[in-house]
């Protein structure tokens, strides 16, 4: 498709930006994740570069017929990465590498280590998995900013995400699945205050997304809808119930009202699917701290979708557990 670029970004802002020596929190993260429309694997990727910390941090959770295949790096070591052309690593066992081939179009995400299961029968052990994808714009970039940290610094800082489509293979333990996927995706740079507590989520369906974002419901929650083009609808959330379910890390169930831009609303309900995955969260902050922080797999029911779809909710508890 004919990408409209928003304006302040260029194809460079694939690669790595200057970054603020004088910010602790300086980070530039890529951001990817899928979910297969044949119920087959589904999987969320971070990697983010800390370089006034001599680090990185590298999240790949992978949950596959109700087991989770994880990995978890919180202290890689930053002059380890190649920072050349987007970003990749090939250190220890463990590869990986995301390249855009067309800026903001398409690209292609490969990995490859020494899964650890965290649920599921087979729980404790290890198992290699490697993930080859390439994926393809479904919609045009959008510029998000990155909220009060641009306060933080001079330097210059940008959001981006990305409704796409994915296919390829993941392969766990020799078993290769076929992946036909919806994938969402973005890129941000500058300082990083991990101390919030928000909610997110992403739905995937076939040639649809519905996509949410905030930390009160209602009040400051916005998302968009995709629905069988590359338009995206900008929504406001209008009602919430969320029913959060602290002691098992994750929801009960979550209800949604959203108000497109022509006043029409559109309705979501969402119910988890997996047990969940707590990051480890601690490392991000100054001095170090720890809270709840963990992501889902859940069904959700959209007013309007002929049938139920699947995706992601994420939510980051601080201050509350």
């Amino acid at each position: 498709m004919a990408q409209v670029i928003p304006a302040g970004f260029v194809a460079a802002d694939e690669n790595v930006h200057p970054a603020d020596p004088g910010e602790w929190s300086w980070s530039e993260s890529w951001f990817l994740s899928f979910v297969d429309l044949d119920d087959g694997p589904a999987g969320t990727f971070r990697v983010g570069i800390t370089p006034n910390q001599n680090r990185a941090m590298l999240w790949f959770f992978v949950a596959i017929d109700g087991a989770w295949y994880t990995f978890e790096e919180s202290r890689l070591n930053y002059s380890d990465f190649d920072l050349s052309a987007d970003v990749s690593y090939d250190k220890w066992g463990l590869r990986f590498a995301s390249h855009s081939r067309d800026p903001f179009d398409t690209g292609s995400f490969t990995f490859s280590g020494v899964a650890l299961v965290r649920s599921g029968p087979k729980a404790g052990a290890r198992v290699p998995m490697s993930v080859e994808l390439d994926y393809v714009s479904a919609a045009p970039m959008h510029g998000t900013g990155i909220g009060s940290d641009e306060d933080l610094t001079k330097y210059g800082t940008g959001r981006f995400e990305q409704s796409l489509t994915a296919s390829g293979t993941v392969t766990v333990g020799g078993e290769v699945h076929q992946i036909r996927a919806g994938a969402h995706r973005d890129k941000s740079w500058g300082p990083r205050e991990w101390t919030k507590n928000f909610a997110m989520g992403d739905l995937q369906g076939e040639d649809r997304q519905l996509y949410f974002v905030g930390d009160q419901w209602p009040g400051r929650a916005m998302g968009y809808v995709r629905e069988g083009s590359d338009n995206l609808d900008f929504l406001q959330v209008v009602d919430a119930h969320i029913e959060f379910a602290d002691e098992t890390r994750s929801i009960k169930s979550a209800d949604l009202s959203f108000k497109k831009r022509d006043g029409t609303l559109l309705t979501a309900t969402l119910i988890p699917v997996t047990d969940s995955i707590n990051f480890d969260i601690a490392h991000a902050a100054e001095p170090p701290e720890h809270w709840l922080y963990w992501r889902t797999l859940v069904q959700g029911n959209v007013s309007g979708w002929d049938e139920p779809v699947r995706g992601w909710f994420e939510a980051s508890r601080f201050g509350v557990a």
